[in-house]
This record gives C-alpha cells, sequence and structure tokens, in this order.
C-alpha cells in the first residue's frame, strides 16, 4: 500500500502517458500504466500534466546582511510557488561565502529556513586553502565584477584549485572596465578563456547565462563534452530595446539585440539548462541602478505559455529543467525513476491568467512581465511526496533539505 497515489496524464521519458506513481516515504515506489491503491489517491484532471519537480540551477537568495531583498524563507518559497522544487543557491552574498566559517553559516541557516531542496556554493576568488575545507555541490567563479564586486583575478589558478564542478559567470575583467555598458566582447571574451582553460584542464565547467551568439557558438564548436552552459528567460524573452524603455531591466549580462536572441531560439534543443538567474533586488536599489531580475515565479510558466504558442514542448522544458540539470551536476536523489524523491510539479495547460508582482512570495514586488497574460500555470507543487504548494498557496512548513550530489 502506497502512502499517496498520483493518477492522471504524466511525462515519462518525453512521452505523455496516463498512468499511476505510487509514493512511498517519500519515493517513487512504482510507476504504472494501470491503476494503483494508496492511502491517498491524487487525480489530476483534464488539461493537466504532472513533469517531475523542476530545478533551477542559478538563484540569488541572499539573505544574511540583505534581508531585505530576499531570505531563505521568501526565495525557498517563491521557488515552489513557480513549480521549482530545488534551487542552486548563489554565494556572493554579504557576507560572501569565501571561508569555511561562512559557508557553515549558509548551511546552518538553509537548514533552519529551506522551504525546497537545495545546492549550496562555494565563491572562490584567490581562497583556494578555504574552498578546500568545504563540500559544496558546486562551485562559483566571476570572471568579472557582478553584484557583490568579487572577482578572479586568476581565472586558471582559482577553477584549477575548485574541488567539484564550477559555475562561471563569464564576463572579461578587463572589457567591463573599459566598457562598463557590458558589450558582447566581454562575454565572448571570457567564454573563450573558460573554454581554453578547462579544455586544457579537462575539468567540468558550466557557464551561466549565455546571452550573445557569438558566446554560443563558441561552446559549440569546442564541443567538449564536460562543459554545460545556462541560458535565462529574460535572454530569451526580452531584448536591448525593451531595456531602453525600462531601466529596471538591467542585468549581468546585459539584455542583448535581437539577433542574439533569435540565435538562442535557432538553437534551443542544443542549450543544455534554462535557469532563472533570479536577483532580487528592493525598488530603492533598483531605481538607484542594481543589476538583478526577479525570475522564480515566472520562468516555469514562461516557458508553458511558449509551449502552448507552439515554440517548444514540454519534453523541452523537462530536459532543461529537470534531466540535464540532474546529469550534469550529479544529482543522486531526484529523477523520476523509482527510488528517487517524489517530486512533482503539476501544471494547467489551460489556465490563462495574469502575472502581478504584489502576489508573489518574493521580497521583489515587480516583474518584467507584470501584466502579461500567459498561458499555461502551476497549478501544484509536490516535494517528497507532500504537497507543499496549491492554488498559489504555501502549505506546510519549512521541509526543504540538501540535495544528494558530487561534493567536493
Amino acid at each position: 500500500m502506497y502512502d499517496l497515489v498520483l493518477k492522471g496524464k504524466f511525462l515519462k521519458d518525453g512521452k505523455l502517458i496516463e498512468g499511476s506513481i505510487g509514493i512511498l516515504n517519500g519515493k517513487i515506489s512504482r510507476i504504472s500504466l494501470g491503476e494503483l491503491k494508496g492511502e491517498e489517491t491524487l487525480k489530476i484532471g483534464r488539461g493537466k500534466v504532472i513533469l517531475p519537480g523542476m530545478i533551477d540551477t542559478h538563484v540569488h537568495l541572499r539573505d544574511f546582511r540583505q534581508k531585505p531583498k530576499e531570505t531563505i524563507k521568501t526565495g525557498t518559497m517563491a521557488a515552489l510557488h513557480g513549480g521549482i522544487t530545488t534551487v542552486f543557491d548563489m554565494p556572493n552574498t554579504d557576507p560572501p561565502i569565501t571561508s569555511a566559517e561562512t559557508f557553515r553559516l549558509r548551511e546552518e541557516a538553509f537548514e533552519r529556513k529551506a522551504y525546497s531542496d537545495y545546492a549550496l556554493s562555494f565563491l572562490i576568488a584567490g581562497n583556494c586553502d578555504e574552498a578546500k575545507k568545504v563540500q559544496a555541490e558546486f562551485y562559483k567563479i566571476f570572471m568579472g565584477a557582478s553584484t557583490g564586486g568579487i572577482y578572479s583575478k586568476d581565472f586558471e589558478e582559482d577553477f584549477e584549485c575548485a574541488p567539484g564542478i564550477v559555475s562561471v559567470h563569464a564576463e572579461d575583467a578587463g572589457t567591463i572596465m573599459k566598457s562598463p555598458e557590458r558589450p558582447p566582447e566581454a562575454e565572448i571574451l571570457a567564454i573563450s578563456q573558460a573554454l581554453d582553460v578547462s579544455e586544457r584542464l579537462k575539468k567540468p565547467l558550466n557557464i551561466c547565462h549565455v546571452s550573445t551568439a557569438g558566446g554560443m557558438k563558441l561552446i559549440m564548436k569546442k564541443n567538449l563534452p564536460w562543459v554545460s552552459f545556462e541560458v535565462t528567460p529574460h535572454h530569451l524573452f526580452l531584448t536591448r530595446k525593451d531595456y531602453e524603455g525600462n531601466t529596471f531591466l538591467k542585468v549581468y549580462p546585459p539584455l542583448r539585440d535581437a539577433g542574439d536572441r533569435a540565435f538562442l531560439w535557432r538553437n534551443f534543443d542544443k542549450i543544455p539548462i534554462i535557469a532563472s538567474d533570479h536577483a532580487p533586488h528592493t525598488l530603492e536599489d533598483k531605481e538607484n541602478g542594481a543589476a538583478g531580475i526577479p525570475g522564480l515565479e515566472t520562468e516555469v510558466a514562461l516557458l508553458l505559455d511558449a509551449a502552448n504558442r507552439g515554440m517548444i514542448s514540454l519534453k523541452d522544458i523537462v530536459e532543461k529543467m529537470h534531466t540535464n540539470p540532474i546529469r550534469i551536476f550529479g544529482i543522486r536523489n531526484k529523477g523520476l525513476d523509482v527510488g528517487k524523491d517524489a517530486d512533482f510539479t503539476i501544471i494547467d495547460m489551460k489556465q490563462e491568467w495574469v502575472v502581478k508582482p504584489e502576489e508573489f512570495y518574493t521580497k521583489s514586488k515587480w516583474s518584467p512581465w507584470e501584466g502579461r497574460k500567459l498561458r499555461g500555470k502551476v497549478v501544484m507543487t509536490l516535494l517528497r511526496g507532500q504537497v507543499v504548494m496549491e492554488d498559489d498557496e504555501i502549505i506546510g512548513k519549512p521541509q526543504g533539505v540538501r540535495i544528494d550530489a558530487g561534493k567536493g
């Protein structure tokens, strides 16, 4: 007898099938095309689809001295609201996670406050000895200054020192100093260097928020099997022209020209990961020029809307926000398979809704998509067999746990 049986349409191996998923002790116990019996049965109605829990590999949850911007609590609640069951926390906090002591404080804070599951990171910038003292799920290197201002002065040395997979913010420091508007060359130069170093060392690399045709072409040309990269929804759906009419859309790397965006879409099938780069700021900070766009509560919905428009498929969404993150970061306890955590994102492809940031759980009560009507909505989120979000309401208390992945 299962604790819970999910019954309805679900996406398995890229195909929509009708059946049942038996859940026992928070794990997937059986996947069947027939009927299963459980203590409780949750029937998913017509028009709704059961997707595996979405994973966002690039999220800034602030907290520490930046609680007015976002907290672990509000950020992970926002994740569940948006259908994200696991978030990857970025380390350019205040104070930054550059020491073993600060890393331990981050561990303790997440254990107490997280509503979603999570992966923790460590920021490397000339602090190799400290990096070797911690066991992070991934390591972050900024090749040029971004929010927080800390960046690597010797990328190859820092990259080689990282005990595990590195996510890199690829913008060239020298170009940024000469051209603060961060032209495409800043990204292209940094990606070229990062690829060369990764190829020489044969070391895993994940390139964050690729925004230019030139940068993506370099990655595709090298075609290194241990290199992955992310693209954000805002670089897929917005351009430089949008920023010119709304300075709140300042972000690093900046929004690009229509040609860059078109290239990303033409090669959408070659993008391994879609990640939000959720970067919340107060309205005052944004008015003063802070860079960053909140995205946890809109990214899945934007992709569902694109699927409804025939631009992409549900298979694409699952591949780039579930299957590939699991493979690339070596996550052992996630996936739509027997024995894995029973995490699910349940969507209604027919439901239309209007984006209203004032109803979000993030502290960042604005959105580039405010007022936009989208077709396709996350209506329920399950974490390890428990309903944790239904009809826009977060249910229960913090119960997020750290993922089981290849720690350094």
